[in-house]
């Protein structure tokens, strides 16, 4: 009798093993992607060395590796748009060097400028009196570099005029440095300014600035060629769940200075190949599934928008588009973009979550065009957009790193998901 006991104790705690083990290989899986996707290897997932091109190439592998299927020779939807890449970035103030990310930040839209300058500081008290700053810039001659500081200036529209002479390049103005707060977060370059423009953290500003170096190299590209990656599991309906999430983030500003975007996008990428993993190792499942990874997100949505004025299939056969971006956290609950839009859906996720207690809340929102989902929402196609709450190192700068990103909510938000597929499966055919 107690040798049964015994085999039964040891089977339970086997079993626990095994149930304990999966779970963590799937955590394991994420971190191997996130490890992988937020490396230098890829540059950021933007257009220095063609890092988006070099992510796209690396995410098809991995949709090949799972089995799954294309829609066309390949997985990659190719296109193009305009952007400004900057490929060198280096900035001393007073021969000490400063620190990309943490002592500035780029105007990801800055032109080009090489060379030793004596800057001339436009203050409050020089904008207040616009004869003697016309005067000094006249007196600093051509090719001036110029600091403006808006301390103590209780006027944004003469501020504002004053800075948009020096982006404009105009009186000899041939490059900018801007003093913040703090550091600015990076964005993408939609257009090109004949200037660099420096955004300077006030703390990394001395008290007296005699010489500053730049040396800020751009290429504009009108038609930077990109791709979105694609791929599909069929099902046993032509009614497809499709998972979106966009693979691009802000890229390197020069060699080295690079985001890694593990939040911002790595977290929704990992999501969609862990989902695609999921579905490919599964039965046949009801819906046919696709999932969509977009570049040029951070660009303004270019990656989905193409998608959806180039659909792979019929977009009226989308039963629900799940858009995932920034769901590395999760421990203040979840946002649901687009859940007052789509009453149905977010009733059911409200539902699943009241029942199984995955995520501390749900917070529904009006959908906005923060993210892929708006591009589908605007076809009218179904669409919802998931985003996890919490604390995270942020987005958009250096530091948005995976070690920093504590996958809190990751698996039940995983769980929700699919619990929301399974739902709307049961109410349109009852099983």
């Amino acid at each position: 009798m107690k040798k049964n006991i015994f085999k039964v104790q040891v089977i339970i705690t086997l079993l626990i093993l095994i149930i304990f083990q999966s779970n963590a290989q799937d955590i394991q899986y994420v971190r191997k992607q996130l490890d992988r996707l937020c490396s230098p290897e890829f540059y950021g997932r933007a257009y220095y060395k063609k890092g988006d091109n070099l992510a796209a190439a690396y995410l098809s592998d991995q949709f090949k590796g799972h089995g799954l299927r294309s829609f066309e020779k390949d997985y990659f939807q190719h296109y193009s748009f305009n952007v400004n890449s900057l490929e060198e970035v280096s900035v001393k103030i007073n021969d000490k060097k400063l620190k990309f990310g943490k002592d500035f930040m780029m105007n990801p839209s800055s032109g080009s400028l090489s060379g030793s300058f004596k800057p001339l500081l436009i203050d409050a008290t020089l904008m207040k009196n616009p004869g003697r700053l016309l005067d000094a810039i006249e007196q600093a001659g051509k090719n001036i570099v110029v600091i403006i500081d808006y301390l103590g200036l209780n006027n944004p529209e003469l501020y504002h005029f004053v800075k948009s002479l020096a982006l404009d390049g105009k009186l000899g103005i041939a490059g900018l440095i801007e003093v913040y707060p703090k550091t600015p977060i990076g964005r993408v370059g939609r257009k090109y300014l004949p200037v660099p423009h420096i955004q300077l953290n006030r703390e990394a500003m001395p008290s007296f600035i005699n010489k500053v170096e730049i040396n800020v190299k751009n290429k504009y590209y009108d038609n930077y060629p990109t791709s979105n990656v694609i791929g599909y599991i069929p099902g046993q309906s032509d009614k497809y769940i499709v998972f979106t999430a966009h693979y691009d983030m802000c890229g390197s500003f020069g060699e080295g200075n690079y985001f890694p975007g593990a939040s911002d996008n790595g977290s929704g990428t990992a999501m969609v190949l862990d989902l695609a993993r999921h579905f490919a190792t599964g039965e046949k499942p009801y819906y046919s599934v696709a999932f969509m990874l977009f570049s040029g997100e951070e660009r303004g949505l270019m990656g989905s928008t193409n998608y959806v004025n180039n659909p792979l299939f019929p977009l009226d056969k989308i039963k629900l588009e799940i858009n995932l971006d920034m769901v590395g956290t999760g421990q203040d609950g979840v946002i649901l973009f687009n859940g007052i839009q789509r009453p149905l859906e977010a009733a059911i996720v409200q539902s699943i979550n009241e029942k199984k207690h995955y995520m501390k809340n749900v917070e529904y929102r009006m959908g906005t065009a923060n993210s892929d989902h708006w591009p589908f929402h605007k076809k009218e196609v179904p669409a919802i957009f998931f985003l996890t709450k919490g604390r995270s190192a942020g987005v958009h700068n250096i530091y948005d790193t995976v070690d920093k990103l504590p996958l809190y909510g990751y698996e039940n938000l995983f769980k929700l998901i699919i619990d929301l597929t399974k739902e709307l499966q049961k109410q349109e055919v009852g099983r």
